[in-house]
């Protein structure tokens, strides 16, 4: 397949590229041209195009004789959604819409989307959450991704612009940012390391699912070649931790007792977050192969490289 990745100059986009490139595919990456990661996608054999999504000039030429499209471009985190939803809608539903009439004229097989496994569902009302638990985000982020998911369904319907969404846990790994408002596992790593104090938000035993890079990128992989009846699929570890708990584990991992600032829950944050993937496993064949304590493992490994 020739596979366009839009945003894909980031920390899921170069782990995607390197998995399709490895399956024999042929990948282009288009970003903004300070993307963090483009170049190590170009140096793996991706071919690279530059511009902004959200100007459709600038990504139509990149459409053209692509199959599959990966549609990884975001501005927003759920705190900077909350903070301006008029933003957020502007920039990632408006932007994405601008990039499906795109796609129907270029007649792009197949668009693969990574939603937000963490923010769509709400508060659980059962535990797993499976693909079928009600949809009542809490956070302007969670109710764009929801929408985009919605529009996806609505240009099958009336253009069969076939589609396939991925509910994605908490991705962590290397290369993602260790600093800033996302990436907790990478960011108290590198806090524990540089013996700063961190920032948790309620008493550390609200339970999150998290899933390694690799495995998020076989499963996105896995969906562009998916023909089956189902079209939204929960990508996660298939377990929960606790804020404790990682505490615990990297303080076991860097030999640093960590200080911690505790702050009540924001208004967006649900108590809790743990995915069935069993769809997943039936459909997709898909299941994480990283343990939990090894993907950490290896995200302190590479800070400690000063890779971080």
């Amino acid at each position: 397949m020739k596979c366009l990745i839009v945003g894909g100059g980031g920390f899921m986009g170069s782990h995607l590229s390197e998995a399709l490139l490895a399956a024999g595919h042929e990948v282009c990456v288009f970003d903004r041209p300070q993307a963090r990661w483009l170049e190590h996608s170009r140096k793996r054999g991706a071919s690279i195009i530059t511009g902004d999504y959200q100007n459709a000039a600038d990504f139509e030429a990149a459409l053209s004789n692509c199959d599959v499209l990966y549609h990884l471009a975001a501005d927003t985190v759920p705190l900077t959604s909350n903070e301006s939803p008029g933003q957020d809608v502007q920039s990632n539903l408006v932007g994405t819409l601008r990039l499906l009439d795109a796609a129907r004229k270029a007649r792009i097989r197949k668009i693969v989307f990574p939603s937000s496994g963490g923010t769509v569902y709400g508060v659980p009302q059962e535990l797993p959450i499976r693909e079928t638990h009600p949809t009542d985000p809490i956070s302007s982020y969670g109710i764009t991704k929801l929408a985009v998911e919605k529009y996806l369904h609505l240009y099958w319907v009336l253009h069969k612009l076939d589609y396939c969404i991925l509910r994605i846990a908490n991705a962590y790994g290397e290369r993602q940012p260790t600093s800033g408002p996302q990436g907790v596992i990478g960011t108290f790593l590198a806090g524990a390391l540089r013996g700063e104090t961190l920032t948790m938000w309620g008493d550390g035993s609200g339970m999150r699912d998290y899933v390694y890079i690799s495995d998020v990128a076989d499963a996105l992989a896995r969906a562009a070649l998916d023909t089956g009846e189902h079209r939204v699929f929960n990508i996660g570890g298939g377990l929960g931790h606790s804020l404790n708990e990682i505490v615990e584990l990297i303080e076991q991992l860097t030999k640093v007792a960590l200080v911690t600032n505790r702050l009540p829950l924001r208004e967006f944050d649900v108590p809790t977050n743990v995915l069935d993937i069993d769809r997943a496993r039936a459909h997709l064949h898909w299941e994480p192969k990283v343990a939990f304590a090894e993907g950490v493992a290896r995200v302190h490994a590479w800070i400690s490289r000063g890779a971080g």
